[in-house]
C-alpha cells in the first residue's frame, strides 16, 4: 500500500504538486586549474512543497543548518548533505514562478531527509540556495 499517494490525491486538491527538476550529484570532474567542478545527472519530478513545521525547523536548528527553508514529499530517491563524508546533497531546481523567493527560479539543496518510506517516497528539507537562471 503506497500511503503517500493516497495522501497526495487529497493534499494536491488544496496545495497542488509541482515540477522541478532534481540535480542528483554524480561527483564532479576536475579542471585544468585543478578546481572541481560538480557534476549532475538531471532528473524531473513532481513534488509536494509544505512549509516547514517547528519540529522539523528544530531538527535543521540542530544541525546548524540556516536559510529559508519548506519541505517536499518526493517519489524518488534523493540524497541530502552529509557533512562528515565532505558530500554536497542533491539539488533541486524550480521554475520561474513556483516558488515565492524568486520570479526567475529558484536552486535549493536538500539539507536533510526528514521520513524515508523504502523506495515509495521521502520528505525532505530543502533550503534555498539562490536564484537560479539556467
Amino acid at each position: 500500500m503506497n500511503l503517500r499517494s493516497i495522501a497526495n490525491r487529497y493534499t494536491s486538491r488544496v496545495n497542488p504538486n509541482v515540477s522541478a527538476t532534481i540535480k542528483r550529484s554524480t561527483g564532479y570532474t576536475t579542471s585544468p586549474s585543478g578546481t572541481r567542478i560538480p557534476t549532475y545527472a538531471d532528473l524531473p519530478v513532481r513534488v509536494q512543497v509544505q512549509t516547514a513545521s517547528n519540529g522539523d525547523i528544530q531538527k535543521l536548528e540542530a544541525l546548524n543548518i540556516q536559510g529559508v527553508h519548506r519541505v517536499i514529499y518526493i517519489s524518488a530517491e534523493v540524497e541530502a548533505m552529509i557533512r562528515v563524508d565532505k558530500k554536497g546533497g542533491d539539488q533541486i531546481v524550480f521554475e520561474a514562478g513556483v516558488m515565492p523567493e524568486d520570479d526567475q527560479g529558484t536552486r535549493w539543496i536538500i539539507s536533510a531527509v526528514l521520513e524515508v518510506w523504502g523506495h515509495e517516497w521521502r520528505k525532505c528539507a530543502i533550503t534555498l540556495q539562490n536564484s537560479y537562471t539556467a
